[in-house]
């Protein structure tokens, strides 16, 4: 037995060998395959499961050389799960051979998204030649691929897909199992025991479970109003803008009820933080949902202003 590639390599009957894990779709290639007969001496090896017999890249190959009255083949041995021959048979088909159309694979990145649901949309493209952007429209359109809170990357590490989602979904889990170590909490979110430690100390601290560089669209925000710009308004004022006292809300038509509407509608930390012990654990879910919706609300709202803003500034 000799090695090609790194791979252990021997002699196989082609009737022995099985075409089950081609990513191609459709009836073999006939024409590709009479071509490789007409130079099957310089075809390379094909790649076999070892366990199944199975082609996983070189099925023209075999078309060939049952073409060619061929008993016997030179394969190579591949020794792995049946997933990840699936996968190989996907990468290569991808980097050589007859190319894989479009249809093929989207058809792989499913497969693979089914076996691998924990992998990142870049990774699974990678295999698949498909961007990470076809892959994520991918995974959107198939019900049956479960929608995980974090991912392994091409580098192998997990990263969360989302890090408020994952952050409040640690503090609900923080407030839940008050006692439980970091670690077992880690693996209940799927997240690492160092991320859990940091929202513990956010929690405790009062400050924002989310830092600052990992808050979405925060490079694109409009600067904050300076509270000295703003007429009726102390300069000396630096906590937070009183819109009761800004005549420009006041000035609008309402505008003494949505300036006090906006000011019912603001908090701190201080106000509701010494709360949170107090809180039933059967309403804990519910009200993080409601406040999920609260500041999805609002982020509508800086996203209406925001466009408004560079709109007005264009005309300027």
């Amino acid at each position: 037995m000799s090695e090609v590639a790194g791979q252990p390599t021997g002699e196989v009957a082609v009737k022995l060998l099985k075409l089950g894990l081609s990513p191609r779709l459709g009836e073999q290639d006939l024409d590709h395959a009479r071509v490789l007969a007409g130079r099957y001496d310089d075809c390379p090896p094909i790649l076999v499961e070892r366990s199944t017999s199975t082609v996983i890249d070189g099925v023209h190959r075999v078309l060939a050389a049952r073409m060619l009255g061929h008993s016997k083949m030179i394969v190579r041995f591949f020794d792995g799960t049946h997933d990840e021959a699936y996968m190989e048979a996907v990468k290569a088909n991808i980097a050589h051979g007859k190319p894989l159309t479009l249809v093929e694979r989207e058809a792989a990145a499913k497969k693979i998204l089914g076996m691998r649901s924990d992998w990142s949309d870049r990774l699974v493209g990678s295999f698949c030649g498909l961007s990470g952007k076809t892959v994520g429209r991918l995974r959107k359109s198939t019900e049956e691929i479960p929608q995980l809170m974090a991912r392994i990357g091409r580098d192998g590490r997990q990263r969360p897909i989302d890090s408020r989602k994952l952050r409040h979904e640690i503090a609900t889990a923080l407030f839940e199992m008050p006692e439980a170590k970091p670690d077992e909490i880690a693996k209940t979110v799927s997240t690492s025991p160092t991320t859990v430690r940091d929202v513990r100390k956010r929690v405790e601290r009062g400050d924002p479970l989310v830092p600052s560089n990992q808050t979405k669209g925060s490079k694109a925000r409009v600067p904050n109003r300076r509270v000295e710009d703003v007429e009726g308004v102390d300069p000396g004022q630096a906590d937070a803008l009183q819109w009761r006292k800004d005549r420009a809300i006041l000035s609008l038509p309402d505008g003494k009820e949505f300036a006090n509407w906006l000011d019912e509608a603001s908090t701190t930390l201080n106000h509701w933080q010494p709360i949170l012990g107090l809180i039933p654990i059967g309403r804990i879910p519910q009200l993080i949902e409601y406040a999920k919706d609260r500041a999805l609300e609002w982020t509508n709202v800086a996203s209406s202003l925001e466009v408004r803003f560079r709109q007005l500034n264009r005309r300027a």
